[in-house]
């Protein structure tokens, strides 16, 4: 079970830490919203595997004490869930007053994750704190969880899991006339029945021409002989993501296709090879662009190689150009490089990594060798 005053201490490091974050609070405020606008912040915190929370608040203080601020609808699912956790049944029409009194007197200065705070929740949490200096926390908090403790990792491996063992059922899947959707219920299925509590994003199943769009939507067109199938999907459990990609050939493969698929899944291994605590995940983005660009594919690898991946699919910078940072053990990281050609298709391999002090160790194990279906 989490504790909740171990992950607020975490982030209390981090935010004295952080240069840009002043004055430095010593109390946290995170308020959940209606969905789909909920904090994954708040559910670090508190640890809970399941339930809304809508209109729920927690109140982290510096000296380890964590209150929960919360309705009669789930408070069985957080007094089962909990350790350490002061909890409080309220009507969520006094979610100011009683913020107020719960977070007790000396209050100066409240540290609040606005990168995923509703207005409607700043509201309340200015109403209750009238006196008190509102400071923004959320570089604090983001950097607190890029670096994911062992029950995280756990949790990711799970997801991981469920994900890996459903993509053993795709090429039994594919048949001319089958469609995008088709596939993509019938991985859902797949990822639900080993293990998974459902999926992580919307699944992208892309056939032929599709494959050539990195954030397609799953439609109604129909397979045909020689198209590439894209498949891009994750599993959730307990809240964390898993998210993996994998690219077959429906038929007997061109040897352009075979020629593209060659060039990523090295990409692949480059990258791969290359998320070690000695390299910056912008170095890494650098080396396996650079190296696509030597090819004849080159310009055709369109996005960043990887993001962090957590309690949401886009957990935070990754493999970037935009992250300077030296990647740190315990980061769980997508490395998923791509070629796309408009008109023809496109291939894209994504495994999920977790950063350790040596070599990353891989937490998807899909086949990653071209499957001509």
């Amino acid at each position: 079970m989490v504790n909740p005053s171990e992950r607020a201490g975490k982030i209390f490091a981090s935010l004295e830490a952080n240069e840009n974050i002043n004055p430095k609070p010593d109390t946290l405020v995170l308020g959940n919203g209606t969905e789909p606008h909920l904090d994954a912040s708040f559910f670090y915190l508190t640890g809970f595997p399941y339930g809304l929370f809508e209109g729920s608040y927690v109140i982290a203080r510096k000296d380890g004490t964590v209150k929960l601020l919360t309705s009669a609808l789930e408070e069985e699912i957080a007094r089962s869930n909990s350790k350490g956790i002061e909890i409080r049944i309220i009507p969520r029409e006094e979610a100011s007053l009683k913020l107020s009194e719960s977070a007790g007197n000396g209050i100066t200065s409240i540290g609040i994750n606005s990168a995923e705070l509703t207005v409607k929740s700043l509201e309340v949490i200015k109403s209750a704190f009238k006196s008190a200096q509102i400071v923004d926390v959320s570089e604090a908090i983001e950097s607190t969880r890029l670096v994911k403790d062992m029950e995280e990792v756990r949790l990711i491996q799970k997801a991981c899991d469920a994900a890996s063992v459903a993509y053993r059922k795709v090429p039994s899947m594919l048949r001319a006339g089958t469609t995008e959707s088709e596939v993509a219920a019938k991985l859902a299925f797949e990822m639900q029945k080993n293990g998974g509590d459902g999926v992580s994003f919307d699944s992208i199943i892309a056939f032929g021409k599709n494959s050539a769009l990195p954030h397609y939507t799953a439609g109604q067109v129909k397979l045909k002989k020689g198209q590439f199938v894209l498949c891009d999907y994750g599993a959730k459990y307990r809240r964390y993501c898993s998210d993996i990609t994998r690219t077959l050939v429906f038929g007997k493969a061109s040897k352009q296709q075979k020629r593209m698929y060659e060039v990523v899944q090295h990409a692949l291994e480059l990258g791969t090879e290359q998320c070690t605590p000695g390299f910056s995940g912008a170095e890494v983005n650098s080396r396996v662009t650079e190296f696509i660009d030597s090819t004849e594919f080159k310009g055709r690898f369109i996005h960043s190689l990887g993001h962090s991946l957590g309690l949401s699919v886009h957990d935070g910078p990754g493999l970037s150009r935009i992250y300077t940072k030296k990647l740190e053990p315990g980061m769980v990281v997508t490395v998923e490089p791509g070629i796309y050609i408009p008109g023809f298709g496109g291939v894209r391999i994504e495994d999920d990594l977790l950063i350790t002090k040596t070599k990353p160790k891989v937490l998807t194990t899909a086949e990653r060798g071209l499957i001509e279906a």
